[in-house]
C-alpha cells in the first residue's frame, strides 16, 4: 500500500465509496482489527468481528449510498459531513450525520457517527 493509498483522507473516501452498492467486504476490509465504532447514539462496539457482524446484519442493506457533502483532516482524524441514503426492508431513509474516522496503517481504528435517531426511525416507521 502506497503513502497516497494510506493517508486517512484516501482511506475514508475509499469507505464512503465502498457504501455504494454496499459492497461490505470492501467496507470491512478497511476496519482494522482493534477498531471502535460508535454509532450515537446506540451502544459502542468493539473490535472487527463485532462490528462486521452487526454491519452484515443491520439491514441488510438493499441498496446504499453515503453522500460525502464535505471533509476535513486533522493528521489521523478525518470529519465527514454525508448524507446516508439506504433502503432497508423496502423503507427508503436519508439521514444527515457527522462521522469521524481515526486512521492508522492504512486502516479505521475508531469510527463514530452522531445523527438523530428519532429521525431514523421515523423514516423507518
Amino acid at each position: 500500500m502506497t503513502d497516497v493509498e494510506s493517508a486517512p483522507e484516501t482511506v475514508v473516501r475509499n469507505f464512503v465509496e465502498a457504501w455504494h452498492g454496499p459492497d461490505l467486504d470492501r467496507v470491512c476490509a478497511l476496519l482494522g482489527k482493534d477498531i471502535i465504532y460508535h454509532n450515537i447514539p446506540m451502544d459502542r462496539l468493539e473490535g472487527k468481528a463485532a462490528v462486521e457482524t452487526y454491519l452484515r446484519t443491520a439491514g441488510p442493506f438493499e441498496e446504499s449510498v453515503w453522500d460525502l457533502l464535505h471533509i476535513a483532516v486533522n493528521g489521523a482524524h478525518v470529519l465527514t459531513e454525508r448524507i446516508d441514503r439506504m433502503v432497508v426492508g423496502g423503507k427508503t431513509i436519508a439521514l444527515p450525520l457527522m462521522g469521524i474516522f481515526r486512521v492508522s496503517g492504512g486502516l479505521i481504528r475508531e469510527w463514530r457517527d452522531y445523527f438523530d435517531l428519532a429521525m431514523y426511525r421515523a423514516q423507518m416507521a
